[in-house]
């Protein structure tokens, strides 16, 4: 051993390090294999069932839904094979979507990064090195996680959770604000850049400030709370479209609607939150230093990305391949809140903490971590923040 290079017993250790971990610590932490038989599945299907209140209108829908669960059960397996076990994957409240209908229901139709004015973007002010970690959640800066349900509404739930950071940030008591009323009451569009909000069938975050901009303010939850996702479930509104949907950039509206539901009818300006005012937006180069900078000077930002991979994401740092998760094809908004360090023998994986809009029993808590530096699923594109109006 004396007469081997430093360098060669370092490898060598770090080998036998690797193989110990293949041999008894890999086992042990590996995600169970799910059945992938009709007989095996069905009592996991019924339990499944129970836990997240899944009641079908008939047996044939249900049938039909078994199947979809059936499917998924050999996705997550498949998942959890190709990761091994860096990122694990599990049954969650979205197992009776197939990935077709997941992609249409709750994500939006994919689209390109936009591309914003130079005089949008923050400029970098980094005279020192950051923390090696940072996170909002525990700073009273985060609001609860919530469900965006059977709606492509995360670019509403995205834009408020920046706006709600931003109202704690100018020490306001930390707030609800109303995503349906951005579901409902904005149209806003850019034609020229063949952008708009579309309601339940997506937008951007970016419109969104503009549109709180012209309205004048806010409702807060309790005053107009969300209802757009919930399934037919109890509360659910069929909300007609909002004033200025564009049908040329949104698709058609949805085919039946109650306008007593709608913003014309629900919008009470009487309402909204004393003080809070929107006055501009602001938009983050994607350098990831920089978009850390931001985050801890500017608080939790909107951030767009692809995530057709992270439907049963259960746990550890999401870190696919770019030729399964186009950057260049976003399909969901969500709210950066933090990033740090993951070490294991491997060596350190940095990521980014993300607040989900799926529900606190999906994910970490309704949260995710993302591989930082490498502009994974294009989480680093579309980063932007609301400015408010300082009372």
């Amino acid at each position: 051993k004396g007469n081997l290079p430093q360098r060669f017993q370092k490898m060598t250790f770090r080998i036998l390090l690797c193989l110990l971990f293949c041999a008894f610590i890999s086992p042990l932490i590996r995600c169970e294999k799910y059945p992938e038989d009709a007989e095996s599945a069905l009592p996991l299907f019924q339990k499944w069932k129970s836990e997240h209140n899944k009641i079908y209108r008939n047996h044939m829908i249900e049938r039909s839904k078994f199947k979809v669960f059936l499917e998924n059960l050999k996705v997550i397996n498949e998942l959890n094979g190709q990761f091994q076990g860096k990122t694990t994957f599990g049954l969650n409240h979205l197992a009776d979507l197939s990935q077709k209908e997941f992609s249409r229901i709750v994500l939006m139709p994919k689209r390109r990064a936009p591309v914003f004015e130079k005089e949008r973007y923050v400029r970098s002010s980094l005279s020192g090195s950051l923390p090696d970690s940072f996170d909002w959640t525990n700073q009273s800066k985060v609001t609860a996680v919530k469900d965006q349900g059977a709606a492509g509404s995360c670019w509403a739930f995205s834009a408020i959770g920046n706006i709600e950071g931003q109202w704690a940030m100018m020490g306001k008591p930390l707030t609800n604000f109303s995503v349906e009323q951005i579901v409902d009451c904005d149209g806003m569009e850019d034609v020229a850049k063949g952008e708009a909000d579309c309601g339940v069938f997506g937008g951007w975050p970016f419109l969104a400030y503009q549109y709180v901009m012209r309205a004048g303010g806010l409702e807060t939850w309790e005053d107009y709370w969300y209802c757009s996702g919930l399934g037919g479930a109890p509360g659910t509104c069929e909300v007609c479209p909002a004033p200025g949907y564009n049908t040329t950039l949104c698709g058609p509206p949805i085919p039946y609607c109650n306008m007593s539901q709608s913003c014309v009818t629900k919008l009470d300006v009487s309402k909204f939150h004393p003080g809070l005012k929107v006055m501009s937006w602001k938009a983050i180069d994607q350098n990831e230093t920089s978009i850390a900078e931001q985050l801890i000077k500017l608080g939790p930002l909107s951030v767009a990305l692809n995530a057709e991979l992270l439907q049963f994401y259960h746990h550890g740092i999401f870190d696919p391949p770019s030729f399964v998760c186009d950057p260049k094809n976003l399909d969901h908004a969500v709210l950066l809140v933090g990033y740090g360090s993951e070490k294991s023998i491997f060596g350190t994986k940095d990521y980014w903490k993300i607040k989900n809009s799926w529900g606190p029993k999906w994910g970490e808590n309704g949260y995710f971590r993302m591989l930082r530096g490498q502009g994974k699923c294009g989480i680093n594109t579309a980063v932007t923040s609301a400015v408010l109006a300082r009372m």
